[in-house]
């Protein structure tokens, strides 16, 4: 967009871009239109300022509770061992619940040991200093390891405490960190040694764990290595032994970097329809080749449908370009976001596509809208439509989680929820009813164990607020004015964590002491 409007106005405009985790940047260098001879800098692993050693280690087994174990004992004997070194360690972990968890383990196991008296940090001469300042903080986990010279790092925690810990560990006070990657992308705090605990990762999107992408282990590895202290840096990625040689692979022959713009490229084309820069099926085409996605067809076509018969009959892809557009253009009208004239090829935006537009909603999820939104909905209609939306799809239903979810249906759910029932089985909870469960139970600020299910709720309400806020602008639109009080009020209710029948002072909860809250 940004070249785009350059070439239009002729105003200069200078994009600069880096990147430390990026095999593929003479494609992206293409699609920024830079000079690949002239400005295009590449540095290797020569230009780092501490070089850096790479372990990898498998651990064989079917049970997954050894598996853990194993894992969780080696990374204790590799964190012992760089200790005694007189370094400090990262360990990194993928859940928040996991920080505290493993700290917690490899405290215990020294204690056990009789090695604890290594990771104490009473000699350092800032400790009295810092222990004033750690015993007035109002995280339990923070207080209850430092003494033993471990800390936990994670977006959960208040930004004070993440601080305090980044400035305990910068201080030699904290001699292991048990942390999540937010850790490596957010903020520069490096160590000697790093080490990836497990690479089985939950993807709230997927519905399912994934493996640690290889950006994500590149960047763990950057914190390797303190350029004003240590001669090298060490990264140990700890995994099962049917994924080791996969990181092998990974980490030395670098896959290139895929457009992840297909499967969204109707919802991308809409927005550019609101905002007025494609008007027509020309325009829309002009636009598509200005993307990386067509940078990476072009360069590997086969990966995007492509046949090479294709490829010698448009070397520059033109048609499948249009063909691209048309799709997602039927798509569009047929959601009634656009409207498209098949005469003179030009595009209209509609209030819905609009509405689309500005919430970030899936045109899929506005076909759905089109057909169950009704001016006589009721509270419960409302909140089971946006659990139908398309933004949730890959929230699956687990068997093992059904208890858990039973028992927050009955403690944080006010509004009723569809619930598939099977005879002989009890109620079982469809995937409809587990996205309704968790909006309402994150309202109720109701408290969840599972970690998966954690992360299925923080998903959901990233989502929700915004869908709640589009469907009531949309009644307004509509000149629903009864739906539309209905849903500002719901908007009010996810936004502020507080059902309209409850009373105002409950959203200060962190403030107020419980007991006055709940005094009966």
């Amino acid at each position: 967009r940004t070249l785009r409007q350059v070439e239009s106005s002729q105003s200069m405009i200078r994009i600069v871009g880096l990147s430390a985790t990026l095999p593929t940047y003479k494609d992206v260098a293409v699609f920024l239109r830079v000079n690949v001879d002239r400005d295009l800098f590449y540095f290797d692993n020569a230009y780092r300022p501490v070089p850096l050693e790479t372990a990898f280690l498998g651990v064989m087994g079917n049970n997954q509770g050894k598996v853990k174990a194993t894992m969780t004992e080696i990374t204790y004997k590799k964190v012992l061992e760089r200790v005694r070194q007189g370094h400090q360690v990262m360990v990194f972990v993928h859940s928040r619940k996991d920080t505290y968890k493993t700290a917690k383990t490899l405290m215990e196991m020294a204690q056990q040991e009789g090695t604890i008296s290594a990771f104490e940090p009473k000699e350092n001469p800032k400790y009295s200093q810092w222990e004033k300042q750690v015993i007035k903080s109002r995280n339990r986990e923070v207080k209850e390891l430092f003494s033993a010279g471990f800390g936990v790092h994670h977006a959960g925690i208040l930004r004070s405490d993440r601080t305090m810990v980044e400035k305990l560990f910068g201080e030699g006070l904290l001699r292991v960190l048990c942390c999540t990657a937010t850790l490596a992308w957010g903020v520069n705090l490096p160590a000697h040694s790093v080490i990836i605990k497990g690479t089985q990762v939950y993807d709230a999107k997927q519905g399912k764990f994934v493996e640690l992408g290889v950006l994500d282990v590149m960047q763990i590895f950057g914190r390797a290595g303190r350029p004003q202290f240590d001669s090298s840096g060490e990264g140990i990625i700890i995994t099962t032994h049917d994924k080791l040689n996969h990181y092998l692979r990974l980490m030395h022959n670098a896959l290139p970097i895929e457009s992840q713009l297909l499967p969204s490229i109707t919802d991308h084309l809409n927005a550019e329809v609101v905002l007025g820069t494609v008007r027509n099926t020309q325009e829309a085409i002009a636009w598509l080749s200005y993307t990386y996605l067509y940078v990476r067809m072009l360069r590997n076509p086969t990966n995007y449908g492509v046949a090479y018969h294709e490829i010698e009959s448009d070397p520059t892809l033109r048609n499948r370009c249009r063909e691209l557009i048309e799709l997602s253009v039927k798509e569009l009208a047929r959601a009634k976001m656009l409207r498209f004239n098949f005469d003179t090829h030009n595009m209209n935006t509609t209030d819905t596509g609009i509405v689309a537009s500005h919430y970030y909603v899936k045109y899929a999820s506005l076909e759905l809208y089109n057909e169950l939104v009704h001016p006589a909905m009721s509270e419960a209609d409302c909140f089971d439509v946006v659990s139908r939306s398309s933004e949730f799809e890959n929230v699956q239903a687990r068997e093992e989680e059904n208890q858990e979810l039973l028992k927050l249906l009955t403690n944080a759910c006010p509004i009723k929820i569809k619930t598939q029932i099977i005879e002989g089985e009890g109620v079982i909870i469809d995937q409809i009813a587990k996205v309704n469960i968790l909006l309402q139970s994150y309202i109720s600020r109701a408290d969840i164990d599972g970690f998966a299910l954690v992360a299925d709720s923080h998903h959901v309400v990233q989502s929700a607020g915004r869908i709640f806020r589009a469907l009531f602008e949309l009644a307004i639109k509509k000149g629903w004015v009864t739906l539309g009080h209905r849903l500002l009020t719901i908007c009010k209710v996810v936004d502020r964590r507080l059902w309209h029948h409850q009373h105002p002072l409950r959203q200060f909860g962190h403030v107020i002491p419980a007991e006055w809250l709940y005094r009966q």
